[in-house]
Order: structure tokens, then sequence, then C-alpha cells
């Protein structure tokens, strides 16, 4: 039987390959003390390593990640209903990208120039545009965390960044360094991807 909680730990660290504890810590809907027993667990079993102050990822953890998501998948009894809803998302990532792009970059007389943020009523377009992207990805949400309620973290987190845009922090519609829309975007993309076993559309 899977255990949840580190299957959502080693999911993060085979998704970003080796992140600091307090990263781990701020991005998984798992209390602290939790993740460092189960960080702890998947060092004495050899699935991750401690470097400096990071933890990375060993060849035998990724190993047990495509174990633990077949027995995912195939235990579910729904494997075929998984890789349609997951065919959804893929369709729903095209749009993203190019959101993302249009966010980053403008085009300004044919010419893409960074998109310095100084006009309101473009960004605001886009940030209204990633409101109607979000209900449709949450449709898909629902109906993949009915199968997998696993998954239902990451509706709670897409809210929370999506909310933080509209309040004017922007920075966490596409940031690096924070939770951002993208960032979460990215994590669940690759973990539906693995998941699935369906090839990315680029």
């Amino acid at each position: 039987m899977v255990d949840w909680d580190e299957f959502l730990v080693l999911n993060y660290l085979d998704i970003y390959g080796s992140s600091s504890q307090k990263d781990i810590e701020n991005n998984i809907e798992i209390v602290e003390e939790k993740i460092r027993e189960i960080l702890s667990d998947l060092l004495r079993r050899g699935l991750v390593r401690r470097a400096d102050d990071r933890w990375e990822i060993e060849h035998a953890g990724r190993e047990e990640m495509k174990r633990l998501r077949r027995e995912v998948l195939e235990g579910s009894g729904r494997r075929d209903e998984i890789i349609s809803y997951c065919k959804e998302f893929e369709e729903l990532n095209t749009w993203f990208k190019d959101l993302v792009t249009r966010w980053q970059v403008k085009n300004e007389g044919g010419v893409l120039v960074p998109n310095d943020h100084s006009d309101p009523e473009y960004d605001l377009a886009i940030i209204r545009e990633l409101g109607e992207l979000h209900k449709k990805t949450l449709k898909v949400l629902e109906k993949l965390s009915n199968v997998l309620p696993i998954l239902k973290t990451y509706i709670m987190r897409l809210n929370r960044a999506l909310n933080l845009v509209r309040r004017g922090e922007i920075e966490y519609l596409s940031g690096v360094d924070v939770q951002s829309y993208h960032n979460i975007w990215f994590e669940l993309h690759e973990g539906l991807l693995r998941l699935s076993g369906l090839k990315r559309v680029e």
C-alpha cells in the first residue's frame, strides 16, 4: 500500500533532483515534523542522500518512484480514465506556456521585448486570462483528484498562488524563488507526465 506522504516527498525530489529542506517543507502540504521523519527514513533506505544543506535523490530513489507510480496507476483500477484526464491537462499546458511567454515578453511592432510590467492593462488582461485557464484546470484536477485524492494539494496551491497574483503580488505568476503559479504548474505537469507515461507536447 502506498504511503502518500512519502509519495509526495519522493515525487518532489524526483522532479527537482535536489532541494533544500526548507523548500520541501514550504512546498509540500505536510507538517514539518512528518517531512523530517520521511526524509530520515528515505536516507536510511538509500533512496536519497544529504549534500551539505540539500537533499538529493539517488538512482534507487528514482527507481522506487517509478515503481510507486506504476502501483498508483495500475492499483487505481481506473488507468485509462487517469490517462484521459492527463491528456486534457496536456492540452491546457500548451495554453499555459503561451500565456507565460506573453507575460514575460511583449510583441511591440513585431519585436519581442521583456515585459517590464509598466502597462497595467496588458498585465491585467493576462491575469484575467489566467483566471479562465484556472477554471478549466480545476475541472480537470477535480476529476483527477476524485480518482487520486493526493492531487487535491495542487488545487489548494494553485488557488493560493492565483489569489496572490490577483492581490498584486505578480511575482506569484512566474517567479522563480516563490511558490508561483508557474512553479506549481511545472511540478504538477512533470508529475502527471511521469505518472501517465505520456509524451510531452512541445
